[in-house]
């Protein structure tokens, strides 16, 4: 399978010199070579096939010969949004790179009791999210949505089908709708005021099985959960 690189917009078909940045990734890091094919995506769900005519250093040429001729991008089968109280870094970085391979569509910061607003590396966690897609063929880039407290995450619109981790009776599964959001609070946990908060608007408690997760964890273990593929949907 081709190696798949983001870049957008994307060029148009016939011969075209990538960006400095993409150049170099090409040129320097993977070392190209003239006659390798290669997939372009724009993030959005176009892609291009191309072949690499000739690398001079930061300067790499490509032929574009068909624009969604057979897209390699697959997509969840949900829409999934989690909101969470983000990890320090590395672990916010090692949770965006794996929510993305996961199928998460988009990441949203809360501010909680026992978590502050940490410094945000947006253009770094940007560039992680580009990677990971391109690593797990995803056609269409997640995105990280402005950082909020839980009040205004309560005041916004949610689907129907949104969900709460915390310790609950019953446990978290497959969703059966087309959209979802998660919320995941802080290691420290949530407090009950705002526990009570989340459910008066609608957020169902769910439970993630016996064990305490840390935060980046328990959004992977919740998305696979409400990813995976309903019951009713599984063949025999």
């Amino acid at each position: 399978m081709a190696r798949r690189y983001f870049t957008n917009p994307l060029p148009p078909l016939g011969p075209t010199i990538l960006s400095k940045s993409l150049g170099h990734h090409l040129g320097r890091v993977v070392r190209t070579n003239p006659g390798d094919a290669v997939v372009l995506f724009d993030g959005n769900g176009a892609e291009a096939a191309a072949t690499v005519i000739e690398v001079r250093g930061r300067d790499v040429v490509v032929e574009v010969f068909a624009r969604n001729a057979q897209l390699l991008g697959r997509s969840p089968r949900m829409a999934l949004d989690i909101a969470c109280a983000l990890p320090k870094n590395p672990r916010a970085e090692w949770l965006f790179e794996h929510g993305t391979e996961a199928g998460i569509r988009s990441f949203r910061p809360i501010l909680t009791e026992r978590t502050n607003r940490q410094h945000e590396q947006r253009k770094r966690w940007e560039r992680i999210l580009i990677e990971a897609c391109a690593q797990c063929d995803r056609s269409i880039l997640p995105t990280i949505e402005p950082t909020v407290t839980l009040t205004e995450l309560c005041a916004m619109p949610h689907p129907a089908a949104r969900f709460l981790a915390t310790r609950a009776d019953q446990e978290l599964g497959a969703a059966e709708t087309d959209t979802a959001i998660l919320v995941v609070g802080p290691e420290g946990g949530l407090s009950d005021r705002e526990i009570h908060l989340l459910t008066a608007a609608g957020f169902a408690p769910r439970s993630l099985g016996p064990l305490t997760l840390r935060t980046e964890t328990a959004v992977l273990a919740g998305a696979t959960r409400l990813l995976q593929a309903p019951q009713g949907n599984l063949r025999s």
